[in-house]
């Protein structure tokens, strides 16, 4: 129960600061523009709470799964000098793109403060042998070997690599042999016993070896470029992965909020650095979601813009809203399906 409420917790912590950044990149562009914001809103309605101040209300909504800001004369309905009809095309293109901009800016700024703060990296030159991987039913599991060990020495030899230990089984003939493993500060002996591995033939004890994994902190001088290199990335991989998926290359792999919330309570048990990781990519596919030409989210309203630019003149401002409306009906559809399977694979597992 403790689990699940922090996982609730920390996905609607995600949720807000990554809603809020969205909305308020629409919201700061409309004001420079000159557009009159009607409504500054977190969530959907019902309705909780609301403040107006000036000619904008802000409000808290019942549904906490999303935001809006909603403009004067949105779908050009209303054309009085501060509507969002009224403006030039190329201010309300900016409106429509400040939004995934918001989202795009805010990923390295994650990934920088989690560089800052210090993420796991394997470390070549340290010269120890860390444990990936223990296999059930093998003799370094029953020993009480665990993911995540050091082995510092086998009966007494120094191991520097994964070669030491291989040398070390092949030469025990299957007799037992002392494990020294470094666990968190502590350092102990154990002794575990070579099997045969059936599939190589060959002696083994049933784990996977690697590099040390150590702490890495990197200043902000560097934090910085490397934050702007992996957003890159990340984006340049969702967009091929979403091309594929276009093209049928590749399965769609949806997850709702129910699968998010999920995947973020995985993140936030790993450590504040993969917390962040995470909300960067969130942030990302937030991003390029919303700039889908898709009825209902603003890369729509920016392909109805440039329709009017082609065309010189506006699409029917009704037309336009009930595409909207029709678009944002079937999105609220396919993520209530998309949680209900979402709620079953958890059930299930």
């Amino acid at each position: 129960m403790t689990a699940t409420v922090t996982t609730v917790s920390v996905f609607l912590a995600v949720l807000t600061v990554l809603v809020i950044a969205h909305e308020l990149g629409h919201f700061v562009v409309a004001r420079v523009a000159g557009i009159r914001v009607l409504e500054f809103g977190f969530g959907y309605p019902p309705r909780v709470l609301s403040i107006t101040r000036g000619l904008t209300t802000y409000s808290l909504n019942l549904l906490p799964l999303g935001g809006f800001v909603k403009m004067l004369g949105e779908n050009g309905e209303v054309l009085k000098s501060d509507s969002f009809g009224a403006q030039p095309k190329l201010a309300r293109a900016a409106v429509l793109v400040a939004g995934s901009a918001m989202n795009l800016m805010l990923a390295p700024i994650c990934l920088t403060i989690a560089l800052m703060i210090g993420e796991m990296a394997p470390c070549d030159g340290c010269g120890r042998v860390q444990i990936y991987g223990v296999q059930p039913g093998m003799a370094s599991a029953e020993a009480g070997v665990r993911d995540g060990d050091l082995i510092v020495a086998i009966d007494g030899v120094p191991i520097t690599d994964a070669a030491g230990v291989r040398q070390a089984v092949r030469a025990s003939e299957g007799r037992p042999v002392s494990l020294r493993l470094g666990r968190s500060s502590d350092v102990f002996d154990l002794p575990v016993t070579p099997r045969l591995n059936p599939q190589t033939n060959a002696l083994a004890l049933g784990i996977s070896l690697g590099p040390e994994y150590v702490l890495e902190r990197l200043p902000l001088a560097v934090a910085v470029p490397v934050s702007l290199t992996r957003t890159g990335e990340m984006v340049v991989n969702m967009v091929s992965g979403l091309a594929k998926v276009v093209v049928r290359d590749a399965p769609a792999e949806l997850a709702g909020p129910v699968g998010i919330a999920e995947m973020t309570g995985r993140a936030a048990r790993a450590g504040t650095p993969t917390l962040l990781q995470f909300m960067a990519f969130l942030s990302l596919n937030l991003a390029i979601f919303n700039i889908l030409p898709v009825p209902g989210l603003d890369g729509a309203r920016l392909l109805f813009v440039g329709i009017e630019a082609v065309r010189g003149r506006r699409v029917n401002p009704q037309v336009e809203g009930a595409l909207h409306l029709a678009g944002m009906l079937l999105l609220i559809a396919l993520m209530l399906v998309v949680s209900f399977r979402d709620i079953q694979k958890l059930v299930a597992s």
